[in-house]
């Protein structure tokens, strides 16, 4: 008896959902659902043909026609999913290229499971139910009798419906559609970004036609009058200048903070928001603009390892330097220690290298980490020592109470992501007044400069920083979305302030600037961009006189600086 009612039950579902209305009430709230994810009506006809594009090549290959229309509602609906979880810890919609690079990075992957299981396990739950059900759905549904020169036909139909309801306009970037959290389309718009590469659109196609440039002389010896002092630059994850936020007793807590050693506050700009820490650091460490790449930005630490020739490590190695990178990810993770080592670093010293048993420690872990690298160094080592320090304790996610519950002026919010953030950021500022204190014991035998920089925004204040700014807006990237600060602190060295006396410095020009407060005498291309900041008062991307910038470009790819394809 119970299999005989079991069995009805089964056909009585089978028949539910092998039924027309059936269908075309799973495409309408599909659709609805995709539209809270794009919010944008206008982009729904690319999103819809999308899902029809891929409900037509199922069918070419399965003749089931409900089998693909479920199957592509469901495809589309998770890859949507999925492109929502990554803006909201990335800032960065889904993108093809996340299955070529993420998707092939065993130490992305376990940093992503690690850090973000509380993402990760719904998702794998709902692709497993999503597979349980298309699966029974393929059982049931009979193959049609239709041939395959009209099942093509319909997907050559499909296909060329999609161009005519593209979403973007023909001149307009796609790297700004990426930002935008467009979350239904990014993805399927992305795929054009693989035709331009295969057709060898490039980020060279953008001097076709420009006036030759002279290549830059070769570099000089290093002169600098009087001592050489370490110089050390202190990545704070995920850090910005909460001093400037009067809300919730946050300018009382940090109104101190995030200043240079002369008491001014300085702002940086950068070109993420929310995650990609290594798009800072590259335009850090080589002078370049993530954003003259376009789409390819976060992807560059392996599009262009060995295609770097001079970098800030460079630079320093040119002048008796010893250079090292001390980072809290796996050498592999996104590329970047390969690509650092490739553009002049000596030493990577990785998260198997510092002993670090988790991605979350407290920022006094990696300090500590780079106190004994230094100590070992002096020891050994007669050069002077260009060190950076990466931090993440302030990283994402915020589900987790990470941080030392010490009462301070910080009210409590109301949002606890937010709360947790602020309190990572006051015990990694704490970690970092220790570093300073080191540094500054030890001033009169070895003088140093540290110079500290946040590498982009959190999500966690994104609702505090569109409050108090109006013009926030994560897909506008010269909004105060990518604001950050930097700070300088000299400890028994002489530092000219002068380089860094702008309103606003992009990150592309921190390194030379930083070369220039300590006197050392830069290579002709670093002259040049620094001659190009003063021009373009602290601007690169955006420089107002953009020939000026494309012409340094230029000249670095002719001498053989830079290799683009």
């Amino acid at each position: 008896m119970a299999r005989i009612i079991s069995d009805r039950l089964l056909q009585r579902l089978q028949a539910f959902v092998l039924h027309p209305l059936t269908a075309v009430a799973a495409i309408l709230l599909c659709a609805t659902f995709l539209y809270a994810l794009e919010r944008a009506v206008e982009h729904m006809p690319f999103v819809m043909l999308s899902v029809l594009g891929i409900a037509a090549v199922l069918f070419l290959v399965s003749c089931r026609l409900y089998f693909s229309i479920y199957a592509a509602l469901a495809a589309t609906a998770l890859i949507s999913v999925i492109s929502v979880m990554k803006y909201r810890t990335k800032g960065f919609d889904l993108h093809v290229y996340d299955f070529v690079f993420t998707g092939t990075d065993t130490k992305a992957f376990a940093f992503l499971i690690d850090g973000f299981a509380i993402y990760i396990a719904p998702v794998a739950v709902l692709l497993i139910s999503c597979a349980i059900a298309l699966c029974l759905v393929f059982a049931w549904d009979g193959k049609r009798e239709l041939s395959a020169i009209k099942r093509s036909a319909l997907v050559a139909a499909t296909f060329l419906l999609i161009p005519v309801s593209y979403p973007l306009k023909a001149d307009e970037p796609r790297y700004f559609h990426y930002l935008g959290g467009f979350n239904a389309s990014a993805f399927f718009v992305s795929f054009l970004d693989l035709r331009d590469a295969a057709i060898g659109r490039g980020f060279a196609d953008r001097f076709a036609g420009m006036p030759d440039v002279k290549p830059f002389a070769a570099a000089g010896p290093c002169d600098m009058a009087g001592p050489r002092p370490d110089i050390f630059i202190v990545l704070s994850e995920s850090q910005t200048d909460l001093g400037q936020f009067n809300q919730h007793g946050l300018a009382e807590q940090f109104g101190g903070r995030f200043r240079s050693a002369d008491g001014k506050r300085r702002e940086l700009r950068v070109e993420t928001f929310g995650g990609g820490t290594w798009i800072s650091n590259f335009s850090l460490m080589t002078g370049l603009s993530s954003l003259d790449f376009g789409w390819r930005a976060p992807y560059l630490t392996t599009a262009l390892e060995g295609k770097v020739q001079q970098s800030l490590a460079t630079e320093l190695s040119r002048c008796g330097y010893r250079t090292a990178v001390l980072m809290p990810m796996d050498h592999g993770f996104v590329n970047e220690g390969p690509f650092l080592e490739s553009i002049g670093f000596d030493e990577v010293l990785d998260y198997d290298r510092i002993g670090a048993s988790e991605y979350a420690h407290p920022d006094r872990f990696y300090f500590e980490a780079a106190r004994t690298f230094i100590e070992d160094h002096r020891r050994t080592d007669g050069r002077p020592l260009f060190l950076q320090v990466q931090t993440m304790f302030a990283h994402s996610p915020y589900g987790n109470h990470l941080a030392d519950s010490e009462q301070d002026a910080f009210a409590q919010s109301g949002n606890s992501e937010l709360d947790e953030y602020v309190r990572r950021v006051a015990q990694s500022q704490r970690d970092f007044d220790w570093y300073l204190a080191q540094a500054k014991a030890e001033s009169a035998n070895h003088p140093s400069i540290v110079l500290e920089f946040g590498d982009h925004q959190s999500f966690a204040t994104r609702e505090l920083v569109n409050h108090l700014y109006p013009d926030f807006a994560v897909d506008k990237l010269t909004s105060s979305a990518y604001r950050t600060y930097f700070t300088i602190h000299p400890m028994g060295a002489e530092v000219d302030m002068k380089p860094f006396e702008f309103a606003s410095l992009d990150i592309g020009y921190l390194g030379v600037s930083l070369l220039e407060s300590v006197g050392l005498a830069t290579s002709p291309m670093f002259a040049d961009l620094a001659a190009l900041r003063d021009r373009c008062d602290g601007r690169l991307h955006f420089c107002a006189d953009r020939a000026a910038v494309d012409r340094h470009l230029q000249k670095r790819i002719a001498s053989g600086h830079l290799t683009v394809d």
